[in-house]
């Protein structure tokens, strides 16, 4: 619509005291049901743009993005180990800003938060680096196994065990043991390292009984101690040969180190004598189990999958066009075999 001379004046005249367009728009044409949306509000916003005119509107412009300085970031974590929520620590952060519940400043802590533990979710973030959240949905699953064996599974393309697999091992995840033990460690390589074992050790046996599960976690912590004690191994010995000149320091450097050794090979014999024992079980219980394997349940299950139908039509389709062939061939002999033999096409059939 087009203003008339005295709206365009009225405008002019009073833009300056009137910043809001919906105020502008209502006061240009005396009509209170009137906003920025409605024509009259739009003829209002081209005639204040086209001649230079500034005016306020109620739409929200978009947030700039907040980037985190590397003190921010390091605040961050030693807060959430700590237990506190990404709220209470992007009020600290930002304290000239009024923080609400999921405004830029809380979103931009939670997603670094994030970064350290994807599965950490919105309601869930008080202490996200203090308790291990375990994965839900199969693709976060299948992406842990991914990341802890290198093998590239891909969830669409997934066969029916390996989905199996998938489901047990998401079951194990949120086993209470599981979930105590690894959030006991408060180092997050620990906690990391320990959980790619476990997943490691553990993804492809969906039969596993419960107290396999717990010896296998006995496994994964004696592996923990292993790096532990490695660790203290390393710092000892540079430590002894920075002592080389100090002989009673040397003295007791080498019996620190000699203690530790042994420690590291008894915890080296207690992961070789779990690990023996759980492959021979399992071994005995697979043998005992290969007969119902093959099973008539089993069968069924295979029939179930579309792939497995598929091979077991054609298999059905190539045994019935063999018994066809030798029947022609039965029926192509001389009259008096076929009396001999009291069979017909049919009946071979």
């Amino acid at each position: 619509m087009e203003l008339t001379e005295s709206q365009k004046n009225f405008l002019s005249e009073n833009a300056d005291k009137i910043k809001n367009l919906i105020d502008l728009t209502r006061a240009c044409f005396e009509d209170d049901s009137l906003d920025g949306r409605s024509k009259e509000g739009r003829a209002v916003r081209k005639y204040l743009v086209e001649n230079s005119i500034n005016f306020k509107t109620t739409a929200t412009s978009r947030t700039e993005d907040i980037i985190l300085t590397d003190q921010q970031k390091e605040f961050i974590l030693q807060q959430a180990e700590d237990g506190m929520s990404s709220l209470e620590i992007a009020k600290l952060i930002f304290p000239e800003k009024r923080v609400q519940p999921l405004s830029n400043e809380q979103r931009t802590v939670l997603a670094f938060i994030r970064e350290i533990n994807p599965d950490i979710m919105p309601s869930q973030d008080s202490g996200a680096l203090h308790s291990y959240i375990a994965p839900k949905s199969p693709s976060r699953i299948v992406k842990k196994i991914n990341d802890a064996t290198g093998l590239g599974l891909e969830e669409p393309k997934l066969n029916r065990q390996k989905r199996i697999c998938v489901e047990k091992l998401g079951i194990n995840l949120n086993n209470s043991r599981f979930l105590k033990i690894i959030n006991n460690y408060l180092n997050e390589e620990d906690r990391v390292l320990f959980e790619h074992e476990f997943v490691r050790l553990t993804w492809d046996k969906p039969d596993l009984t419960a107290d396999e599960i717990n010896l296998y976690l006995n496994v994964c912590k004696e592996v923990i101690n292993l790096e532990v004690v490695s660790a203290h191994l390393n710092k000892l010995n540079d430590m002894f040969d920075i002592a080389d000149d100090q002989t009673e320091m040397s003295v007791r450097l080498a019996e620190i180190i000699k203690a530790k050794s042994g420690e590291y090979h008894q915890c080296e014999t207690r992961i070789e004598n779990l690990t023996k024992k759980l492959q021979g079980d399992r071994a005995e219980r697979m043998k005992k189990s290969q007969k119902e394997n093959a099973s008539f349940l089993s069968i069924v299950q295979l029939f179930q999958e579309e792939e497995e139908r598929k091979t077991m039509a054609r298999i059905a389709e190539m045994q019935k066009q063999a018994i066809k062939k030798e029947a022609e061939r039965l029926e192509g002999m001389a009259e008096w075999k076929a009396r001999v033999l009291g069979i017909s096409q049919e009946d071979v059939i």
